[in-house]
C-alpha cells in the first residue's frame, strides 16, 4: 500500500537506530520489521513525555516512536517500543487452550489414510480458527478520531462495502505489524502524525534486505490501517492526496452537527496544514471509489479548472438490479440492433472473460436532461426543457446472478457531472429503466445493503507538474 504519510523524516531516525543496532542495542538480534514514526504535538506538556516510548527530537518540536512486528523472544512489549495491541496476558491464555490439541494434530500419523488426514486437517483448521478468533476478539486500536475500537467494527466494515452476507477470517498477525501500532499509540496520545516509515531488519530473505525500507504490507496493514486513519490513502503529495471514499460516508460536509464528518474533514485532521476547502469534485454519500483532493490553494484552483473544463477523465462501475436486455433477445450478439427503452444496443464485440452469465460487451451514449425535483429533495428528475444536459458513455460488461437474481455489470464514463447522473441514467425510464442495486433514492434498498456504484478510474494532469496521472481502483464488491 502506500505510505500515507511523508517518509523523509521518519528515515533520518531510522538510520541512527540502525547504527544502534550494529552496535549491539537491545533487539540487534531481532529479524523482522522496525517502524519509526515522527510526530508532532500541541502541547507536550499534554502527552505522557515521561513515557520510555517516547523520545523528544528537534529540540522538542517533534516526537519519535518506535515498534518492532510480532514478538521478540515471544514478548509483545519491550522497552522502548510502543506497546502491542493486545495484552500479552490474555493473549497467552486463549493460546494455551488450544495449543496442545494443534500440536498434535500437526504430527503425521504412520499409515495415515487419506480419510484420517483430511479428518485431522479439518479439525486442526477448526482449532486454529477458533483461537485466532478470540485473539482477535481482545485487539483495541485508537482511531484518528479518538475512538478506541476493535475487529468487529472493522469486520462490519468489511462485510458493508464488500456486499456480502459473508464474514472473512482475518489473515494471522493482522494488527501485529509496526504501522497499526504506531498509530494507534500516536492517536492515544494526542499526537500528530508527520513522517512515518518501517525498514527489515535480520537476515536477509527472497522478500525482504536488511536496511531497506518498506511501505506498510497489503496483506495486513491494507486491512486495518483505512480504519485507523479514517481514510484509505492511495497516493500522496506535498500538493494532492488521492483516497478511495468508502460508501456511506459523506465526501463533504453537510449541513447540521451529524454531517462534520467527510473526506474532507477527515483529510484535514490527518494533515492540518490542508488548506479549508481541499475538494475538487464530490462522489454522492452512497457511492465508494477514487478522490483527488487538493493541499494547497494553487492545486485546487488549478484541478478545479481541468475538471470544469472537462480535462479529467472518470471510470464508475455499477451493477444493475435487472438484466439489460429484453428476456428472448440476445442482445445483439449477432451483431444487429437491439432496442431497449430509448437505449440502443451497438453491435457487439465477443468477449469471453471467464465469467459466468452473457460475456457480450455492447456500449452506447446517453444524454439526459435532468433538475431537481423542488417537492421532493435531493431527487432529480427528467425534465427535457429546464433540466441540465447530462451525458454519459456506457459498456455492458455482463449479465450474471446476484442474490438469485439477475443483474448487470456496466460500466460508466459520465463527460459531464450533474448531480446523480449515473443513478438516474440507470434508472429512468428514459435511460435503461433499471435502478443500480442498493439505490435507496430511485430503487431498492435491502437493509444492510450499499449501493453498487464505484468510481474505478481517474486521470487528470498534476497541478504542479503537468504531468498525466492516472489512477484505477477496483470495488470490494463483486460485479
Amino acid at each position: 500500500m502506500f505510505p500515507p504519510f511523508s517518509t523523509e523524516i521518519a528515515e533520518k531516525y531510522s538510520h541512527e537506530f540502525m547504527t544502534q543496532l550494529k552496535n549491539g542495542s537491545p533487539l540487534s538480534d531481532f529479524n523482522g520489521m522496525f517502524g519509526i514514526l515522527v510526530c508532532a504535538c500541541d502541547d507536550l506538556k499534554k502527552t505522557d513525555a515521561k513515557d520510555d516510548c517516547i523520545q523528544t527530537a528537534f529540540e522538542n518540536e517533534y516526537v519519535v516512536l518506535r515498534a518492532f512486528s510480532g514478538q521478540y523472544n515471544s514478548k509483545w512489549n519491550h522497552e522502548g517500543f510502543v506497546p502491542a495491541l493486545v495484552e500479552q496476558n490474555q493473549y497467552d491464555k486463549i493460546v494455551a487452550v488450544n495449543d496442545r490439541r494443534i500440536h498434535e494434530l500437526s504430527v503425521v500419523p504412520e499409515d495415515e489414510t487419506q480419510e484420517e488426514k483430511q479428518n485431522r486437517d479439518a479439525e486442526r483448521l477448526r482449532l486454529c480458527n477458533e483461537t485466532l478468533s478470540k485473539i482477535y476478539s481482545l485487539y483495541r486500536f485508537t482511531c484518528a478520531d479518538g475512538k478506541v475500537r476493535d475487529f468487529d467494527y472493522l469486520q462490519k466494515e468489511i462485510k458493508f462495502q464488500s456486499g456480502t452476507e459473508k464474514e472473512k477470517l482475518l489473515p494471522t498477525g493482522t494488527g501485529d505489524c509496526c504501522a497499526p501500532k504506531l498509530l494507534s499509540y500516536a492517536f492515544s496520545k494526542n499526537l500528530i502524525p508527520v513522517s512515518m516509515t518501517e525498514f527489515y531488519w535480520g537476515k536477509s530473505n527472497l522478500r525482504c534486505k536488511q536496511g531497506v525500507f518498506y511501505p506498510p504490507c497489503d496483506e495486513k496493514c491494507r486491512l486495518i490501517l483505512p480504519s485507523i486513519l479514517g481514510l484509505e490513502i492511495l497516493y500522496r503529495d506535498d500538493d494532492i492526496i488521492v483516497v478511495n471514499k468508502p460508501s456511506g460516508l459523506l465526501a463533504v460536509p453537510g449541513r447540521g452537527e451529524d454531517k462534520q464528518d467527510c473526506i474532507v474533514s477527515r483529510v484535514r485532521r490527518l494533515f492540518p496544514d490542508t488548506i479549508e476547502q481541499p475538494s475538487v469534485h464530490r462522489l454522492d454519500m452512497d457511492t465508494s471509489g477514487l478522490m483527488v483532493l487538493a493541499f494547497t490553494a494553487d492545486a485546487q484552483r488549478k484541478l478545479s479548472m481541468q475538471f470544469e473544463q472537462g480535462k479529467v477523465n472518470k471510470k464508475y462501475i455499477a451493477v444493475l438490479d435487472g438484466a439489460l436486455v429484453r428476456p428472448g433477445e440476445k442482445a445483439g450478439q449477432d451483431g444487429s440492433v437491439v432496442k431497449f427503452g430509448n437505449v440502443e444496443f451497438g453491435k457487439s464485440r465477443s468477449q469471453d472473460d471467464g465469467a459466468s452469465g452473457s460475456s457480450c460487451v455492447d456500449e452506447g451514449r446517453l444524454e439526459l436532461k435532468f433538475r431537481l425535483d423542488v417537492d421532493n429533495r435531493p431527487h432529480q428528475i427528467y425534465d427535457p426543457v429546464y433540466g441540465k444536459t447530462g451525458i454519459t458513455l456506457w459498456r455492458r460488461l455482463r449479465i450474471w446472478k446476484y442474490r438469485n437474481r439477475d443483474v448487470t455489470s456496466v460500466e460508466f464514463t459520465p463527460l459531464t457531472g450533474r448531480t446523480h447522473q449515473l443513478r438516474l441514467a440507470a434508472s429512468d425510464v428514459h435511460g435503461f429503466g433499471i435502478a443500480i442495486v442498493g439505490d435507496n433514492l430511485y430503487g431498492h434498498q435491502d437493509e444492510g445493503q450499499r449501493l453498487l456504484l464505484h468510481s474505478s478510474y481517474i486521470s487528470f494532469e498534476h497541478p504542479t507538474t503537468g504531468k498525466r496521472m492516472e489512477f484505477t481502483c477496483e470495488p470490494d464488491f463483486k460485479y
